[in-house]
This record gives C-alpha cells, structure tokens and sequence, in this order.
C-alpha cells in the first residue's frame, strides 16, 4: 500500500474513533445521576455507591452471570444436564433456555478487570458498564458499511444517528444491562458481508464473505433471540434480488436461455446467494442445530406476532398487551417542534427526526425510479481501458475508494451507448432491492411494537448517509446560486437549532445564529477568485457542514437529555424491604407480587418468586390479578397457597377433564376459599369429578404443608392497577374483560379547620380532574367532591350543554390522623362510577380517587388500610412506598 492508501485508512479509523469517543462521552453522564438532586442520588443508588440498574431484565442478566462466575454455570443446580434456575417461577423453577452470550462476555471482562488490569471490580460494576461499551462498538461497522455506500460526511451521518437511535440509546447507557447492546454490531456486519458476497466477482471473496455473514450472526445467536429476524430479512431479500434480477434482466440476459431454469443456472446471483445459503445452513446448524434452522421462519412470526396474534394464550389473556414496548408506537410525539426531536415518543422520532425521514425516502425514491429505467436495458461488460493521461490519472486510494463506493447521482441518465453507466445497473438494482425489502420488512416489524424501532433506523441511516453523499455532490458541481444557498443554509440553521433549543433555548439561538453567521459570511463576504474549476468554495463547505450539523444534532440532543436524565429503575426502600426479607424469612419462602419487580426480587432478596419479566405468562397474570382485585381476602390467600406450593398441577388436571380452561379457572374460583374437605365435596356432588380426580385436585389446591408467602404491594402497582385489574377480571366465556383505575395525585395539600383546598388528580385532553376538599370548624367535618373542568377556560365539562363529570364519585372515605371519620354514600350520586378515599394527616390531605370495583379489593385493603381489620395478610415490614405482607394461611378457612 502507498502513503495515500494508507493516509485513507488511517483516516477512517481515526473518524471511527472520534465517533466512538464522543457516542460513549454522551452515554457516560447516565452513571452520574444528573436529573436529581443530592437527596435524589443517595436514594437512587446502592450501600457501594453505584446507581441502581435503570430496568428490571438487567437483574436478571446480572443474576445469571454471576451464577457463571461465582460456580462455573447459570442458574442454581444441573439436572440431568441442564441448568435450572430455582428463583423463578414458584414452586418449580425452570429450565434455563435463554442465549448467554451477555454472560460469557461479561464475565470475560470481569476476568480482565480484575485479573490483567488489577482494577478489583465486582461483576454488578462490570455489568453496569458493559452494555455502554458495547454498544458504543456498533460505531465500527456502521460507518464501514455506511462509507462503503457514500463519503466521509454521509458516513459520519449515518454512523451517529445508528449509534444515538433514542431507542438504542435509551437501552445501553450505563445501568443498563441488557441484550440491547448486541443490536446492531452483528446484524450490520451480517448484513455488510452478506451484500459483499453477492457484490464481489471473485469466487474465493465470495465464500470468505459469505463466511464472515453467517459467522456474525452465529455470534448474534449467542446473544439476542431476535437474531432469526435478520435471518428472515436477507432470506426475503435474497429472493426479492432474484426476482428483481430477472425482471430487471441483471447480469445474464434472460433472453438468451430458453427457461428460467438455464437463466438462473448461468445467472451469478443466483449461484452466489445458493452458496451463501449452503454455507448459512451449515453454519447456523452448528450454532443452533439443524432444527433450529429448518425453524428460522416460524420463530420469526411468532417473534412478530408476540403482541399481535391474539389477546389470549391458551384462553388466558396475553400479558403481552400490557407491554410498553409491544404497543404499535405513533407517527410522533406530541407538540408542534416533536418533528424536529429525536426520542422514543414516536416512530419517525425514532429515527432521528423528520429530516432524516424524508432524506432516507427521497433516496429510497430516487434508486427504485433509477432502477425503473434500467429495466430495458441491457448489460454489457465494461470495456478495457488503457491508461488515462498523466493529468487525469487518480491515486491507488482514490481507485479503491471508489471502487468500494456505490456511487449515487441525479445527473442525467443517458441510456445506450455509456458503458460506465450501464455498468452501474447492477448495483442499483442489488442496493434498491435491499433497501426497499429492508424498510417494508422492518415497517411491518414496527407496526407489531415500538420495540422494533430499532430494527428501521438501520435502513433509514444508511439511505440518509447516501443522502448526505449525493447532496455534497450536488452542492459542490451544481449548487452556485447564492440565493439558494442562502436558503439551504437558513434552513440547516433551523434544523439544527430546534432539538439544541429544548435543552437551552438560549443554545438554540446560539447555534442558530453562529451557523447562518459563518454561512451567510462565507457567501457573501468570502469572494472566490480561483478559475481552477475543480476548486470548491469555502461557501459550499459551509452548507455540506452545516447539512451534516443539522442531520445529526437532534440525535445528539435526544441522547445528551436521555443520559442526563436517567432514573434508576428501583430504589433504597424496595432494595431494602426485600434484604429485610432476605435476612429474617426462611429459604422456602416466596416472595409474589405483580411481575415487574421480580428479578430484582430474586437479587436483593435472594428468594423464588412467583413470576417476574420473562414467566409473565398468561395464566399467572390472570391469578395475581384476581388475587388483587377480588374483595375475598380468602380467595386471594388460596390462590397464592396454591401456585406457591403447587403451580399450575391444579389447572392443568382440571383442564384435562373439563377441556376448558374457563370452567377449570371457575372451578377453582368456588373451592380455593373452602376448606379441603369442603372443597372435595363440592367437586363431586356440583362438578361430577370421581373421587380420585377430586382428591388429587384437592391435594394441588389445599396442600398440607404450603410454603411461606410474602406479598409485596407498592405504590407503582397503583399506577399499574389498569393492567393487573384487567387481567384479573378477565371473560372467559366472552374473551374480553375491562379495567378499573386509581387516581390520586403526585402530593397533598395543606387544608385548616374552616379552610378548602384544590388538587389536580388529571389533566390530560384539554380536561383538568380537581378535588377540592372542605373542612368545617367542627368534628367529622371534612368532606370532599370532584370538578372536572376545561383545562383551558377552567369551566365545568359539558356534553350536550349539560355538565358532565367521568369522574363522579358516589361515596366518600375520609381517614383522619389514623380515624376513620366518615364512610358513606353521597344522596343523588348513584350513578358514579369511583370512591373517593380522603387520607389526613395533620392538616395535609391526599385525595385518591378509585374505581367502585377497588373500593374494597385486596390491594385496596392491604395498600391504603394497611392490612387492618384482616387476620389473613400480616404486616410484617414497611418502607416508603413498600410494604410486606406475610399470608398466614392458618387463620384462612382452609388452615382452620
């Protein structure tokens, strides 16, 4: 390699490592805590200093590796061979089936840390780092593969809004510990080599290729399930390519092979993605065996279809639904300037913007309209040329780069006799392929969940990248109106300075300013005298960096405001009422709960759970739901006596007989709050199971000898109460159910004897929610009503010129300085739908507004009465905002 080779290679890595250095620059301020105060950070972070993790899966990954550190395999026994994680999923456990490679690459770093740099950090200090680092490493083949596509500018684009996409970011800043940070690294290179192995002419380029893709998504295997989706993607587009290439007459003429058959027999293509697709099937079987990927394409809708396919699994209701993530995302956020912002509020937000969008279509447009016009023509070899004159001959770098680089241009197509055009048919139609099966395969992946997010900025970054390629050319060759580029100008300058304004508007101005300053400068005041005419002006350099400021600045602006403003995903009073329990409750203990907070539950506490975020199946959803929200302190005491000690044995064997899962869940629902004896005989005499089918059911139900339970109610389950009452009151016959809320403000309000006050419950939709409290001077005076008014002129809600209130209450609750003081319904007032529960303390009163099928539901009487007036669910510890109750089973009707 001469000096200029080198000098372009020593160039991109040098760029490669800016951008590294300031992607991870932008993720570090997320360990610091920024967005809260001193108070804040203390409770936000553990007895080491260091944050808690942001989510609850990044406990669970944590778990898993230092089980693999602490003795050499996940979980916490071998049967049989397979490794069982006996913290989960009460009283079972379960057969760990999950891709380890966050493991094995986390305890390699730690094994680093510690041992070949001597820094002595604990694995919780090299998980919360690792997934920061990580993916900070997608940086490398984003901008190969994106400089492969465009230049240095629309590499450099299309590498940061890749590595600063606000759903990406939003899951690998440090504290985040999650498969997130495998997103891009091997897909891209997956992609990359897959592309290059059909691109290249050379027989032993292709195989080493096609060897390289396969390998990186083997690697991807080991890392994320999702990896059959990119699988499924190349596949389609494999294909896609073919038809393409037969429509588009590629390579062999279709018209001199008298079948399609001979056409793809000497068709390059075709022989290329064949050998490709051999050397993916004995790669990935090794990675995944043979079954694994004669599955690849069902896994993959079924990956797709986790939210869609239905609300109900096995007649149970979908968790899934209750999943942020699997929710299809809107178009944009709110606001008028959200077009402008890069976040997670929606789909083209998601991607970097509205900028980014619509570079990405108008390149997208301009590949499949250039594509069209190749249709007719046909392919000719390029011919030899000879050596050009000393004056236009370029250098051995500038040839390579060139020849590595898909060349994009609006400049007049001329059919017919250019064979260097002619010769660009080829590419055109391999990367409008790729790109139009990529964004189609992808929106449809979008439109099943926000999650997904992730997967289109890659196709949206890299035709954005082209984008900002083709505008340096069309800037430097054609653009020499300075009117126009006054105006492109002004309006980067805009682009620009909108996402910067919502961290500081005076930053905003700033940049707004400094760019059409210095560009405003460079064309009016800067004169170009040169009559070279490959001279570029300073003016036109301006604008190309004025363009690529004003692509990627909300990107940058997205991340720096997501790691400043980053909240641990738990904190000091839950981590520790469950160290409570791991230091005074017996080993068989079980700790349940809503399913959020389980993996954090099995690390802090140190105890099996009932279900957390990867066993939220269906049927548990729905029997820690009822649990909550039926008023039977019984049933609700049975419930968990039966999955804690038995699972689902008695839902399974009643399914069996009955083959219905509704008249089985109806079955348990009459005889879970009777006692054994009772319940054996209901199932005979009103059911018609024999003896022995009843005496097992019973033995599943009512065993002799249940294990200790531990329930957890905590102040985010109120916010919550909509999913978990869902489930909870699920239809079994009708497949539907309905969900009831709590409303109660983010504070209280100060209100004297003889004074009123006002609180804001809600406002969203143009409608404010008030509860407005009156004291008397007297005893039992307090009481309280609901406005609900137009947010705007602070008018009462009307429908049809006739007031209207959705949140009418029918009976008030009001608890003084630890008395109930009233309890009653409110005369002309049937027709509300909620409670109002007034809680006062020393002159400060919070209102919670609650739907009627709340008022006297589990949770209600645990939460907010604190478990008085019950024998079932003893208190037994309590922090701010969590509360632990113990099930004694022996003063229920079953124990007696």
């Amino acid at each position: 390699m001469n000096r200029q080779t080198l000098f372009t290679i020593g160039k991109g890595i040098i760029i490669i490592l800016i951008i590294m250095a300031i992607v991870f620059a932008l993720k570090a301020p997320a360990a610091d805590l920024n967005g809260l105060d001193a108070d804040g950070k203390a409770l936000y972070t553990d007895a080491s200093g260091l944050p808690y993790f942001s989510e609850m899966d990044s406990y669970y990954n944590y778990r898993l590796t230092n089980d693999y550190v602490d003795h050499g395999f996940v979980g916490d026994e071998m049967v049989n061979g397979s490794e069982w994680d006996m913290h989960r999923y009460a009283p079972d456990g379960n057969q760990i089936n999950y891709e380890l490679g966050i493991v094995y690459l986390t305890s390699w770093m730690h094994d680093m840390a510690n041992n070949f740099l001597g820094w002595h950090m604990s694995v919780k200090e090299v998980a919360f780092w690792t997934g920061a680092i990580i993916s900070t490493l997608c940086v490398i083949p984003a901008f190969i593969f994106s400089r492969r596509l465009t230049n240095d500018y629309g590499a450099i684009v299309a590498t940061l809004i890749i590595a600063l996409a606000p759903n990406y970011f939003a899951h690998t800043f440090p504290g985040f510990f999650d498969t997130d940070m495998f997103y891009y690294i091997a897909p891209i290179f997956f992609i990359f080599f897959f592309v290059e192995s059909i691109r290249s002419d050379n027989w032993i380029w292709k195989i080493l290729f096609a060897i390289l893709s396969i390998v990186s998504m083997g690697f991807f295997a080991q890392q994320w399930t999702g990896w059959i989706f990119y699988v499924a993607l190349m596949g389609i587009f494999a294909v896609a390519y073919l038809i393409a290439s037969f429509v588009f007459n590629v390579d062999a003429d279709r018209g001199e092979y008298p079948n399609v058959l001979q056409w793809l027999i000497h068709n390059k293509e075709f022989l290329s993605i064949v050998a490709i697709g051999v050397i993916a099937f004995a790669g990935l079987a090794v990675f995944q065996g043979v079954d694994g990927v004669l599955g690849i394409f069902s896994r993959v809708f079924g990956l797709l279809n986790l939210q869609s396919a239905s609300v109900v699994v096995g007649g149970f209701p979908n968790v899934l639904i209750s999943v942020a993530e699997m929710q299809m995302p809107s178009m944009l956020g709110a606001g008028m300037t959200s077009m402008f912002l890069a976040n997670t509020n929606g789909f083209i937000n998601g991607i970097g913007g509205i900028a980014v969008f619509f570079a990405a279509l108008i390149v997208l447009y301009i590949l499949v309209s250039r594509a069209w016009k190749f249709r007719k023509v046909r392919q000719k070899p390029v011919a030899e040329k000879g050596k050009a004159q000393k004056g236009k001959r370029v250098s051995a770098a500038e040839k390579l780069d060139n020849s590595r680089k898909f060349k994009l241009s609006l400049a007049d197509l001329k059919f017919g006799g250019d064979n260097e055009i002619l010769a660009s048919k080829r590419l055109t139609v391999l990367y409008a392929t790729l790109f139009v099966v990529w964004v189609v395969v992808t929106a449809l992946a979008v439109s099943r969940g926000s999650r997904f997010i992730t997967t289109i900025v890659l196709p949206f970054a890299f035709l954005t990248g082209i984008f900002v390629g083709y505008a340096c050319d069309y800037i430097k060759n054609r653009l020499d109106n300075d009117k126009w580029l006054t105006v492109a100008v002004i309006l980067c300058a805009f682009l620009a300075a909108v996402p910067l304004a919502t961290i500081k508007t005076f930053y905003g101005i700033a940049l707004f300013v400094a760019i059409a300053a210095i560009g405003l400068a460079s064309i009016y005041l800067l004169k170009d005298n040169s009559a070279d005419k490959k001279h570029v002006p300073i003016k036109k350099y301006v604008l190309i960096i004025a363009l690529v400021i004003a692509l990627v600045t909300p990107s940058i602006c997205g991340a720096f405001q997501t790691s400043n403003g980053v909240v641990p995903g738990t904190h000091d009073y839950m981590w520790n009422a469950m160290e409570w329990v791991g230091e005074t409750q017996s080993n068989d203990t079980v700790i349940t709960s809503w399913w959020d907070y389980g993996y954090l539950f099995e690390v802090a506490a140190d105890r099996q759970v009932t279900f957390d975020g990867g066993s939220q199946s269906g049927d548990r959803a729905f029997w820690l739901g009822k649990a909550m929200t039926t008023d039977d302190l019984e049933l609700s005491a049975g419930i968990f006596r039966m999955l804690d000690s038995t699972g689902n044995r008695a839902v399974t064997k009643l399914t069996e007989i009955t083959d219905s899962p509704g008249k089985s869940v109806d079955i348990l629902l009459d005889i879970l709050p009777r006692t054994s004896s009772d319940a054996q005989k209901q199932l005979t005499s009103k059911y018609n199971l024999n003896a022995a089918d009843a005496k097992e059911v019973v033995g599943y139900t009512h065993p002799d000898n249940p294990r200790p339970v531990t329930f957890v109610a905590s102040s985010d389950m109120i916010v919550k109460a909509g999913w978990w009452t869902y489930f909870g009151a699920w239809d079994f016959e009708n497949q539907t159910s309905e969900n009831y809320n709590y409303v109660m403000p983010y504070e209280s309000v100060k209100v004297g004897p003889g004074q009123n006050g006002t609180l804001t419950l809600q406002e969203q939709g143009g409608m404010t929610v008030n509860a407005v409290i009156e004291r008397g001077t007297g005893n039992n005076t307090t009481t309280a009503h609901v406005d609900s008014v137009y947010t705007e002129t602070g008018e009462p809600l009307k429908i049809n010129d006739t007031e209207y209130n959705p949140y009418k209450i029918s009976r008030i609750i009001v608890i003084e300085d630890g008395y109930l003081m009233k309890n009653e319904s409110i005369k002309g007032a049937d027709d509300g739908n909620f409670t109002m529960l007034l809680m006062g303390q020393n002159n400060e009163y919070t209102p919670i507004l609650m739907d009627k099928h709340l008022e006297n539901s589990m949770f209600t009487k645990l939460y907010f009465y604190g478990g008085a007036n019950q024998d079932i669910f003893e208190p037994v510890h309590s922090e701010n905002g969590v509360m632990l109750f113990n099930v004694n089973f022996n003063n229920t009707k079953a124990g007696k």
